[in-house]
């Protein structure tokens, strides 16, 4: 096991009881963040200093953030209100520059983003029997480009674009699907190429070109092979983990992060008021080295994180969590996991669990 230590901690000056959703990279030496009072702000990684509040409502209902274009400082945001906008953090405007919305406004509760295609994407919570996914051209936000309406019957939860076939999505809902789409075809039921049955979708994405993973909301975790219509034969049998928490002594599952060094399963624990990094690693079959595991002693106290970002280039780890704070981490020796002074606020009563957007 290697330790992390936390190295910096801040609020980015939000009100009492608020708490951060998701942190995401802005630059190649800033951040991101959303919050539970709608802001979208930008923050340092050195320190996590120079706050500045590109947004204070940036959506009625924020819920979702990627980045866009790190190098180029764009970043994406989706909200309850229907609208996807996409904020140029160099203009200093505090204005999106390109803003679309769905379709009667369906809430947004996922985004995905392409900057090789020019392409955002949203996929909608269930309204009128309809779980929408659809795209827009930024060059050509007027209209969408594309919508797949019947390929999911509850909300899409999550997106994402696949790392080098930018015509390939996959998206996951609350129906318990996982779909890959070919976004050449317009076409829904061509477009089609591959479902997975899985459970209620918490989190799903590609753990490298052909693999694909898939954690539900009750912490059920799985992997499967990324079948290609071209090629001859039965794929693998896809790896079915079950239920984290009692293999890797946890309370719930933050999110999976991919970096150079491979993918890690982020695991928190309340009681223990820790949170850890396990690596998942493929040979000779995917499974958890609990012996390398990296440990955030002390974590977000009592609260649960809520996203975790695994930065190559400061050699940290920053995570936010519902106690309100952004934190910065450090091993103590060596390197750290490859992807992408303590202060605490006094516990609130209410007793949230885990918060979801959706």
């Amino acid at each position: 096991m290697h330790t992390l230590s936390a190295t910096a901690s801040s609020s980015l000056s939000l009100g009492q009881d608020n708490y951060i959703y998701s942190i995401a990279a802005a630059s190649p030496n800033s951040f991101a963040a959303i919050s539970s009072d709608d802001s979208l702000r930008v923050f340092d990684a050195a320190g996590l200093g120079h706050v500045s509040v590109a947004a204070a409502d940036a959506h009625k209902g924020v819920t979702s953030l990627k980045s866009y274009d790190v190098g180029q400082q764009l970043i994406a945001t989706g909200g309850r209100d229907g609208h996807v906008k996409l904020w140029d953090l160099r203009n200093g405007k505090k204005s999106a520059v390109v803003e679309v919305e769905t379709s009667r406004d369906a809430p947004v509760l996922s985004v995905a983003c392409c900057p090789e295609t020019n392409t955002l994407a949203a996929g909608t919570e269930l309204v009128s029997s309809q779980a929408i996914v659809t795209f827009w051209d930024v060059r050509s936000p007027s209209h969408p480009q594309l919508q797949y309406v019947e390929s999911h019957n509850d909300d899409v939860t999550e997106l994402q674009f696949h790392p080098t076939r930018h015509n390939v999505l996959l998206s996951g809902s609350t129906d318990g699907l996982v779909n890959i789409y070919n976004t050449t075809i317009t076409d829904e039921d061509e477009a089609l190429v591959q479902v997975i049955n899985h459970g209620s979708v918490h989190h799903a994405g590609f753990l490298s070109e052909r693999a694909i993973y898939a954690l539900s909301h009750d912490e059920v975790f799985s992997i499967h092979p990324a079948t290609d219509p071209d090629e001859e034969g039965e794929a693998p049998n896809p790896v079915q983990f079950g239920d984290l928490r009692q293999p890797l002594n946890c309370e719930y599952i933050a999110q999976l992060c991919v970096g150079s060094q491979g993918p890690y399963i982020a695991a928190g624990n309340k009681m223990e008021n820790q949170l850890d990094l396990i690596p998942l690693t493929p040979n000779p079959s995917w499974q958890f080295d609990q012996d390398n595991l990296w440990r955030l002693p002390g974590a977000h106290g009592e609260e649960v994180v809520r996203s975790v970002y695994l930065d190559e280039q400061s050699q940290s780890v920053f995570t936010c969590g519902e106690d309100g704070f952004v934190r910065a981490w450090k091993p103590e020796s060596g390197e750290i996991p490859a992807d992408e002074s303590k202060t605490s606020r006094p516990k609130r009563n209410k007793d949230r669990g885990r918060f979801k957007p959706y």
